[in-house]
């Protein structure tokens, strides 16, 4: 059992997590000095004199007294002691010189003393919480200086000009205010934008979270077996171990550079969580009590709790061999079904429309099978189809086939027919990098025999048996018949190419810049040799160093990024020059990609002011009237992190995710950089747009890559 480290007592948040132990720290020394002041309480007579007063008041003898007080010494002393030790880790969390200047004397210095406050304990899942820094409110002067450079490249001379005087009205009349309630904002919350993105962001969008919400993620290149079963047990078992330890807060936090702790507060979302549907704002339902999970297979829907007693009385997880036998039972009882159920793809159609259904469902016999389902920890397919490469593992996750995705549940997982897996995540619960940890901890622990087959262990014990959920949908027939046509439409309009160029971050780095901002130039340019045009360009960073942090957007267009491209399409540019201009581009776009992880992106400081100004029912700013402010995103990036933790190698490694192009008009490009000679892109579009092609970017994209390795070679 790891030892609770010493600050544990003054985390108030975080006050159960004293079960560890019988006593804190504190407690202990003040025990031990109650000890030392009755054993030598004949010499402290000299200096400690309670008097008569006290002494008949308390009732108690000299030397219960002088334990009292050895106690109320030792404690205190002890709760002093670490509360400024506290204080003073919050205040080196608060330092950012790491960031913008890591190699300075300061940031060395920050270090050695980070980590010696730190130590090597094994702390528990949320123990930084309550230490964490809060999410900075932006200058507001300064966020509209980087908005208007941003938007520059992009935009026409006209369009530029009217955005200019937006701008500087803003920054008169409405900006100080709408800044001001923000700020006012902050000092009261622990994140000032938290509550702002997820419901005005997510939840009060009407758009499906099939396809257009929801993301997914990839099984590992090579299969560890082809036994669906097996596969399925595997997954289920630790997938439930992960969460079994978010239950007791034994998952190690998460650290950055190994050494500053990240927020972990999404992950109270990750599991048993579902969006429920309601008229005009969804609403995220967390059933922390939930000990059952659905499986589906066939059109039929089951609930199987994943505790059951042990030889001590004991509720404890299912194992992998005893998953694989009631697995096994419910593929024999589905293998023929006269009337499956189609009530999931109601969770693919619009929001309010769901919504609707949902209360009609509500007052049917159908309640109590909808409530199993929403309060399940999370919803596991049995697919039959087989997905033969990385794009048809990605586009079967992300769609289904419309019956057989809950798409309203945080996570949800597919167990495919010939032994591939795979993870489809609600995007407004939680962010990609927090389940891609889950992930990588499935892959890497699961077993199996040569055969494929699953290591088996010897089980006693009486097993819950999988009960069988029933659904009465005949008045529901003609909304199930328009729902699956909407989900046609919308699962058909779902393009996916991967592509990978032929080195990795390796080369990369040997060239001395960043992989991530060499990536986003390669965009650049692919995105140019196909339309002649720089686009608006998304890219996401995380922003886990504060207290509830999520993401900021980095803009990686500039300048900069503009000169380099066309120079590769300028006959007189030199190579000298473009070499030049391409460090230029990519410092520029890691320097804004600092400063987005810092808070300091200008996206989120303007999505918040416009929010404040709904929620303040003042007339809209003529800032948020100009036409470039509801600017698509041509293209939405975003990287893939890896490595989590140790354990991981090329072969346990998943093969990337992605999401659906957020433009009907533009491309979703996900990229997942691992080991030093690996890169997988995954390009997203819509198929109905003729404008678009998933293939030719991704041709694009493998071209440019090989023009920039000929360029620096």
């Amino acid at each position: 059992m790891p030892s609770l480290p010493a600050i544990a007592p003054f985390l108030g948040d975080t006050s159960r997590l004293i079960s560890y132990r019988k006593f804190s720290e504190a407690s202990a020394v003040g025990f031990l000095s109650a000890i030392l002041f009755v054993v030598f309480s004949e010499p402290l007579k000299t200096y400690v004199d309670f008097g008569e007063k006290w002494m008949s008041l308390s009732g108690l003898p000299y030397q219960m007294n002088t334990a009292m007080l050895g106690f109320i010494v030792g404690f205190g002393f002890v709760k002093i002691f670490f509360l400024m030790r506290i204080q003073l880790f919050r205040m080196l969390l608060n330092y950012q010189g790491w960031m913008t200047n890591p190699k300075s004397m300061a940031t060395k210095m920050w270090a050695l003393m980070l980590n010696a406050l730190r130590g090597n304990g094994h702390y528990p899942t949320y123990f930084f919480q309550p230490m964490l820094p809060k999410l900075p409110v932006p200058n507001l002067n300064v966020t509209l200086d980087r908005y208007l450079a941003s938007m520059k490249p992009i935009l026409s001379d006209e369009d530029y000009m009217n955005l200019t005087t937006a701008v500087l009205a803003f920054k008169e009349k409405d900006g100080p205010i709408l800044h001001k309630y923000l700020c006012e904002r902050a000092a009261t919350k622990n994140n000032w934008l938290i509550d702002y993105w997820q419901d005005f962001a997510y939840l009060v969008s009407r758009e499906p979270c099939a396809v257009k919400v929801n993301c997914y993620a990839t099984d590992r290149k090579d299969l560890p077996t082809n036994n669906q079963i097996a596969r399925a047990a595997n997954l289920i078992h630790f997938v439930l171990r992960f969460h079994e330890q978010l239950q007791d807060e034994t998952l190690t936090p998460q650290y950055l550079q190994d050494m500053i702790p990240m927020c972990m507060e999404g992950y109270r979302q990750q599991f048993s969580t579902t969006r429920i549907p309601y008229d005009t704002i969804d609403r995220l339902m967390i059933y922390e009590e939930s000990k059952h999970i659905i499986i589906y297979r066939n059109g039929v829907y089951y609930q199987l709790d994943v505790f059951a007693p042990d030889s001590d009385g004991k509720k404890k997880l299912l194992t992998v061999t005893e998953l694989h036998d009631i697995l096994s039972e419910i593929v024999c009882q589905t293998e023929e079904v006269e009337e499956p159920s189609r009530i999931a793809v109601f969770t693919s159609e619009r929001r309010d429309t769901w919504a609707k259904v949902r209360q009609r469902l509500l007052t049917t016999s159908n309640r109590q099978s909808l409530e199993a389902v929403e309060s399940a920890i999370f919803f596991l397919s049995l697919d039959d189809v087989a997905p033969k490469n990385i794009e048809e593992n990605g586009s079967f996750t992300m769609t289904g086939n419309g019956f057989n995705r809950w798409f309203d549940k945080s996570i949800q997982f597919s167990a495919f027919g010939n032994g591939k897996v795979g993870t489809n995540v609600e995007h407004a619960s939680v962010d990609a990098t927090l389940p891609g940890r889950m992930w990588e901890y499935f892959l890497k622990s699961e077993k199996y025999v040569e055969d494929g087959g699953i290591i088996r262990e010897k089980s006693k014990r009486t097993l819950p048996k999988p009960q069988r959920l029933e659904w009465d949908l005949h008045d529901f027939e003609k909304d199930i018949d328009q729902a699956y046509n909407n989900f046609q439409r919308l699962a058909g309009d779902f393009e996916l190419i991967v592509t990978s160029p032929d080195y990795g971050k390796g080369f990369i780095k040997k060239k001395r810049m960043s992989p991530d901002g060499f990536i986003q130039m390669a965009l650049q340019l692919a995105y140019y040799k196909l339309y002649n045009k720089t686009p608006k360009t998304y890219e996401s960073a995380s922003t886990r160093m504060f207290c509830a942090g999520r993401t900021e957007t980095i803009r990686p267009v500039s300048d900069f990024s503009v000169q380099w491209v066309k120079s590769m399409f300028h006959e007189r540019a030199t190579r000298d020059q473009r070499i030049m201009l391409l460090r230029r581009a990519v410092q520029y776009q890691t320097q804004v990609k600092i400063d987005a992880s810092l808070g300091m992106g200008w996206d989120r400081h303007l999505f918040g002011m416009y929010v404040a100004s709904r929620e303040l029912k003042m007339p809209l700013p003529v800032l948020f009237q100009d036409k470039s402010f509801w600017m698509q995103d041509a293209l939405s990036t975003s990287q893939t992190p890896t490595r989590y933790a140790d354990g991981w190698t090329l072969e346990n490694c998943c093969m990337g995710g992605g999401f659906m192009a957020v433009d009907s008009e533009g491309y979703g490009v996900s990229y997942m950089i691992y080991g030093e000679d690996h890169i997988k892109f995954h390009v997203t579009s819509h198929k109905t747009c003729d404008k678009t092609s998933s293939t030719k970017l991704a041709d694009a994209i493998v071209e440019s890559m090989n023009d920039m390795k000929d360029l620096l070679s």
